[in-house]
């Protein structure tokens, strides 16, 4: 009687994808404290292409009042109906029916300017789903810092865990996380209003000047952005030196952040062409990996920067970077005098 074979029947690909609590490999410590070159990036994320799949996927059900939002855009439940597309039309028709005008040119003006068109008109309905939409305001800090504090756990070469390292992330960093992403929000918003206010409303020089530096400062804070949470996950700093450090390491690293900014633009745009030519695809892909890639981008260009700035002047033996986790008790504080920040693991 042959022996049954006693190793584990491998996972089949899509269960490795959908398993939630799949560890991500990680790499070597020598490895890890090697230079973050563009080469190494697609090392990074290959080897953690699971994780990354995972993340996308975690972005968009975290971040779930959008969805209410994208089915409102869809106009499911809106009122369709039919009118005039002619702004004449009401004037002619009222001349017509008061005057008792009927010959042919006013009817052939009725048939060029009586052509209905579709309209659609929102309903209550698509009101309560686009109001349910702003509760992403409660979703959009914690899932951020979630993502960023995985992301920066692969960057410095550690095996990581899906579920717990959001439990984790959530328990320590919630509160801060709630309001950092309230204050995102509102800057994104604005700058997105600004810049289509110039491209669009402005006419001349001036709106000209104005739609270019905005779309500076758009550039900025989208650097600003790889910084903010990894800074929140890892440090213990209050809000406002959070945004100001953020601000300074976007000029420190302009050279990485440049190229993370111009490889995530170029990623976007090919989506969009995408888009154009075969529209499923293009659709697909941003729920499959696109945010987590571009995500990624960001804190592999961010995290080198922090470590060397802020790490390791005071973690001198630490090869990777800041101090390993603990899920337990606190660690005992160190014989230092009055430490700038507090380590968040």
């Amino acid at each position: 009687m042959a022996l049954k074979d006693s190793k584990k029947p491998k996972k089949h690909l899509l269960y490795e994808m959908f398993n939630p609590r799949g560890n991500g490999k990680g790499i070597s410590k020598e490895e890890a404290a090697k230079p973050k070159t563009i080469g190494r990036f697609f090392r990074y994320f290959s080897s953690n292409f699971n994780m990354m799949f995972a993340l996308n996927i975690f972005m968009f059900l975290g971040n779930f009042p959008v969805l209410f939002g994208l089915y409102a855009l869809t106009g499911n439940m809106n009122i369709h109906t039919t009118a005039p597309a002619s702004s004449l039309f009401g004037p002619i028709y009222g001349a017509m029916t008061a005057g008792g005008v009927k010959d042919p040119v006013s009817a052939a003006l009725m048939g060029v300017h009586g052509v209905q068109a579709e309209i659609t008109m929102m309903t209550t309905a698509t009101k309560v789903f686009f109001a349910l939409t702003c509760l992403i305001i409660f979703t959009f800090g914690i899932v951020n810092a979630c993502i960023a504090y995985v992301m920066r756990n692969i960057v410095k070469g550690e095996s990581t865990t899906l579920i717990s390292d959001i439990k984790y992330c959530v328990k320590r960093n919630w509160k801060q996380a709630l309001l950092l992403g309230m204050i995102d929000l509102i800057m994104i918003a604005v700058i997105i209003y600004d810049v289509l206010f110039f491209f669009i409303g402005g006419t001349g020089g001036v709106a000209s000047f104005l739609f270019g530096a905005m779309l500076v400062v758009a550039m900025l804070y989208v650097m600003m952005r790889n910084y903010m949470y990894v800074l929140l996950v890892t440090f213990d700093l209050p809000i406002g030196k959070i945004l100001k450090n953020s601000f300074i390491f976007a000029l420190l690293g302009f050279k990485r952040n440049i190229v993370a900014f111009l490889g995530g633009l170029a990623v976007w745009v090919l989506d969009y062409m995408i888009l154009t030519v075969i529209f499923p695809v293009g659709l697909v892909l941003p729920v499959i990996f696109l945010i987590s890639l571009t995500t990624f981008m960001g804190i592999y260009a961010a995290y080198p920067k922090i470590k060397e700035i802020m790490i390791d002047p005071y973690y001198v033996s630490d090869e990777v970077g800041a101090k390993e986790r603990t899920d337990g008790a606190e660690d005992e504080e160190d014989e230092l005098p009055e430490p700038i920040f507090k380590d968040r693991g």
